[in-house]
């Protein structure tokens, strides 16, 4: 797994500071984030490609890709079940040291627990820290994390909201939009 991307297009983007000497021109900081993988024992003897350490991971990576991320490291809890938070990378993942994006595959990777999920989002909030899901779903627990932090007006929730709705193509103009008709 690559942890950082090279692109073959140098970013033109510049930041501009004033200052005594002038006017500097400094590229703008990547945001660091890391990942979070965590298997349960029940879960690897199942087979599950959904839940595997491989597949979690290759979806972190491409989140942090998709948005621009600098993913430093992956932290994983493999036979580590979410229903209590005592797991060997928890503590480092929420002492919150040279990052600010906790990317997991699904929010029930971080807990399955909704109280849980509460102590956390607000360590990781005290530290400056937001976690991203890399896949979005409907589960209770995931949309309740979206809640948290547009309650909040996250930031980094608000840019991704921001490009889920620029990618969200509605009909195109002109075309016909398709309804329903009864037949006789």
């Amino acid at each position: 797994m690559t942890t950082t991307s090279f692109q073959s297009d140098i970013r033109t983007a510049l930041e501009r500071t004033g200052g005594d000497a002038g006017t500097r021109l400094h590229a703008p900081r990547r945001m660091r984030a890391i990942g979070y993988v965590r298997q349960a024992f029940g879960e690897m003897d199942m087979d599950k490609k959904a839940t595997s350490p491989e597949g979690q991971k290759a979806r972190i990576s491409a989140c942090a890709d998709a948005n621009g991320w600098n993913l430093i490291h992956v932290y994983e809890d493999i036979g580590w079940s979410g229903e209590d938070l005592d797991r060997p990378s928890l503590p480092t993942l929420l002492s919150g040291l040279g990052y600010e994006v906790l990317i997991v595959d699904r929010t029930d990777r971080l807990t399955t627990k909704k109280k849980d999920l509460d102590f956390l989002l607000a360590l990781l909030e005290k530290h400056g820290i937001t976690c991203v899901p890399a896949t979005w779903s409907w589960e209770p627990l995931a949309q309740y994390m979206r809640w948290w932090y547009r309650r909040r007006a996250n930031p980094v929730y608000a840019l991704l909201d921001t490009a889920v709705a620029a990618s969200e193509a509605g009909p195109a103009q002109g075309q016909p939009q398709a309804t329903m008709t009864a037949s006789s």
